[in-house]
């Protein structure tokens, strides 16, 4: 239990640092999607080092998960896990698909990841949602934080996913999901109490 309680709370911390580097790389990249990824390769470097990095971060969490699911059998951890493991189809679309392809193939593959990773996302906030709301591992007044910003972040990914936004603008609701995933790592190492 404890390896995968590491796991889960430092991959929750580490993967703020990385949304972070996201928000910083996508400022600083052109807004037209054909020099987007023009910019992207001229910067591969960069780019590769950070999504195999987030790759590795988000693998502990899955690690976590999983563990918390076969080990306290509950359902809230079961569709966690499934999220996070449709999440990290994700990577392997981007780390393959915007080297050096041509520009309709590196559209494809981004529309992939941009669904892929919305869809996993969706489902593992759903999960965490549930979680927040069976749990009583938190704080009563940490546990409402998380549940309000769990439902938020799930009705994004959800409005992200039927075209009611786009991804680019939900990109303003890093700073929740930021503290959410905080959250995430706090209950992480509380985790026993709800055993």
């Amino acid at each position: 239990m404890k390896v995968a309680k590491l796991c889960w709370s430092l991959g929750s911390l580490l993967v703020n640092i990385t949304i972070g580097i996201y928000i910083y790389l996508q400022s600083n990249g052109p807004s037209n999607l054909e020099e987007r990824f023009q910019y992207v390769n001229d910067n591969w470097t960069m780019y590769s080092a950070h999504w195999k990095a987030e790759f590795l971060i988000m693998i502990l969490v899955a690690v976590g998960a999983f563990h918390f699911a076969i080990s306290l059998k509950k359902i809230g951890w079961v569709i966690t896990s499934i999220g996070q493991l449709i999440i990290l189809l994700t990577y392997p679309l981007m780390l393959g698909g915007y080297q050096n392809t041509p520009f309709e193939l590196a559209s494809m593959s981004n529309q992939m990841a941009i669904v892929t990773s919305v869809l996993g996302n969706l489902i593992f906030f759903s999960g965490l949602t549930y979680l927040y709301f069976q749990g009583q591992a938190l704080p009563s007044w940490l546990r409402k934080v998380a549940i309000a910003l769990s439902i938020i972040t799930t009705l994004m990914f959800l409005s992200i996913y039927i075209e009611i936004i786009t991804w680019g603008q939900a990109i303003v609701m890093a700073p929740i999901i930021n503290v959410l995933y905080l959250i995430n790592a706090y209950y992480g190492f509380k985790i026993e109490i709800d055993s």
